[in-house]
C-alpha cells in the first residue's frame, strides 16, 4: 500500500506543477480510497486539486449566465436555448465535482482521520465549503438544502476547531474566513458574518506574539483577509470579500 501511496502522491504533485489539476484529483482520490489517515501535504493536495477544478467550473458558470441574462434582454431567444443547454453541462461537471468530494469526506476521510483533530475540521470545513459552491446554483429547493448542509458541516467544524484549536491555527482561521463568507453571501447575515470575524480575528491577534515566524507570517495571511473583509463589510461594499475556499 506504502509504494501504491508514494506513487499515487508523486503524481499528484507532478500534476500540480504542470497545471493538471484533473489529474491531481484523479491521483487523490485514489489516495483517499485506501482508507488512510492524510498528511498535512497530501490534505493540502487533494483540496488543491479539487478546489481548482471545481472553480475552473464555478467561474464558467458565472460567465455564461451572465451572457445569458444578456441575451435574453435583447429578446435573442435562440442564443438562449444555445446558452441554457452549454450551462446544464458545465452545471452537470461542477455538481459531479463538488459530490465527488463530498463522498471521499463522508465515506474515505472522516471515518479513516482517527487521532488529527485538525483533519476532522478540515474535512468538515471543505464540506462546508462545497455545500456552499453548489447552494450558488440550481434552484430554490436546491439551493435550501444545500446551504441547510453548509451550515451543519460549518457549526461541526466550528465546534470542534473552538475546542481543540488555538485561534491562530490556520486550520481554524481559514474556517472562520470561509463560514463568514457563507453568512454573508449565502445566509445574507452582514450581522452574522462580521460577528464571527471579528471574534476570529481579535482572538488570533491576541495569540500572535511568540508564535514561530513561519507560523506568524500564515497566519497573518488569513487574518488579514478577516480585516479586510469586515472593513469591507461595514463599510457596505461587499463587492472585495476574499477567501480561501
Amino acid at each position: 500500500m506504502e509504494n501504491e501511496r508514494e506513487k499515487l502522491i508523486y503524481l499528484a504533485k507532478l500534476g500540480c506543477q504542470a497545471g493538471r489539476y484533473d489529474d491531481v484529483m484523479k491521483s487523490m482520490r485514489k489516495v483517499c480510497e485506501l482508507d488512510i489517515e492524510l498528511s498535512e501535504e497530501e490534505r493540502d493536495l487533494l483540496t488543491t486539486g479539487y478546489k481548482n477544478v471545481m472553480e475552473a467550473k464555478r467561474v464558467s458558470l458565472r460567465v455564461i449566465s451572465s451572457i445569458e441574462k444578456m441575451e435574453d434582454s435583447k429578446g435573442n431567444d435562440q442564443n438562449v436555448k444555445l446558452i441554457k443547454g452549454q450551462q446544464e453541462m458545465v452545471k452537470y461537471e461542477f455538481f459531479n465535482v463538488c459530490n465527488d468530494i463530498l463522498s471521499l469526506i463522508d465515506s474515505h476521510l472522516i471515518p479513516s482521520t482517527t487521532t488529527n483533530v485538525e483533519s476532522i475540521v478540515l474535512f468538515n470545513r471543505v464540506k462546508g465549503d462545497y455545500f456552499r459552491y453548489m447552494a450558488e446554483f440550481g434552484s430554490d429547493a436546491e439551493r435550501k438544502e444545500n446551504a441547510d448542509n453548509s451550515l451543519d458541516a460549518y457549526k461541526v467544524a466550528m465546534e470542534m476547531a473552538e475546542n481543540s484549536l488555538v485561534p491562530t491555527n490556520m486550520v481554524r482561521l481559514g474556517l472562520a474566513l470561509n463560514f463568514s463568507i457563507f453568512n454573508y453571501e449565502i445566509h445574507k447575515s452582514i450581522e452574522s458574518a462580521c460577528k464571527l470575524v471579528k471574534k476570529a480575528y481579535d482572538e488570533a491577534i491576541t495569540e500572535l506574539d511568540g508564535l514561530d515566524k513561519n507560523i506568524c507570517e500564515e497566519s497573518m495571511y488569513i487574518i488579514e483577509m478577516l480585516k479586510f473583509n469586515l472593513s469591507t463589510w461595514t463599510s457596505g461594499d461587499g463587492n472585495g470579500n476574499k477567501t480561501d475556499g
